[in-house]
């Protein structure tokens, strides 16, 4: 669980995950802390000394949501490995159906796809037209097997990430995409499955982020020739 600037949020977040996934065998909820400024780490370390399960990370500077996700999967030690952003856009009470439908499906990766839940009046028109065009060039460029690349749900075989995790070198907004193409051309499996959004989740965009997710796109579409 990445966090960033979430001092208000994150306690109580931690807990619910928590009372989702309390019966769970072997557990880790590793929440990163990417460099707040205010007093996110100290409450997710207050967090961490409630609960046994929760492993308090993180660093002073901010390396954006990739760097973090890098600093917690080095921390983790389970075969399973689910990403969660920490503000819950993405409700928790979701994880259980969505871990069944990974081990159904016997793929390396599942990606939450939250296109049937960006419905008119929660998102906006523009940020609805915005997520259909990054996704068909995605399409284009990469030829993954997938709408969406960037919603906050997923989960992962762990030897899906060992090789391709380190060695990403995007850190911010398209951290997602270079991950899933690394994972396609070292011959993963992924698929989709829908994912519910929280009634009034963040949907905002602003100019500098879409003007760095174009560029980190097709820096990823240039360089992922040479990868194996």
């Amino acid at each position: 669980m990445p966090a960033y600037q979430l001092e208000s949020t994150i306690g109580d977040n931690i807990d619910r995950v928590i009372s989702v996934v309390a019966n769970w065998p072997d557990v880790e909820i590793i929440v990163i802390n990417d460099g707040s400024l205010d007093e996110t780490g100290p409450s997710v370390e207050k967090a961490a000394a409630r609960h046994e399960s929760v492993i308090a990370a993180g660093y002073p500077k901010n390396r954006g949501k990739g760097g973090a996700l890098k600093e917690g999967f080095a921390q983790s030690s389970q075969d399973i490995i689910v990403f969660l952003d920490s503000d819950l856009d993405l409700p928790p009470e979701q994880l259980p159906g969505f871990l069944n439908e990974f081990e159904r499906l016997g793929v390396d990766a599942l990606v939450g796809a939250k296109r049937t839940a960006m419905t008119p009046g929660r998102y906006p028109a523009l940020r609805r037209v915005l997520s259909l065009t990054f996704a068909a060039v995605n399409r284009i460029l990469f030829r993954l097997p997938l709408r969406e690349t960037q919603t906050g749900l997923k989960v992962f075989r762990r030897s899906a990430l060992e090789d391709t995790l380190p060695a990403l070198q995007t850190t911010r907004y398209a951290f997602d995409l270079e991950l899933l193409v690394r994972i396609r051309k070292a011959g993963g499996s992924m698929a989709e499955s829908p994912v519910v959004l929280t009634k009034g989740a963040s949907s905002g965009l602003s100019i500098s982020t879409l003007w760095e997710m174009g560029r980190d796109t097709l820096k990823i579409w240039f360089h992922s020739f040479r990868w194996k």
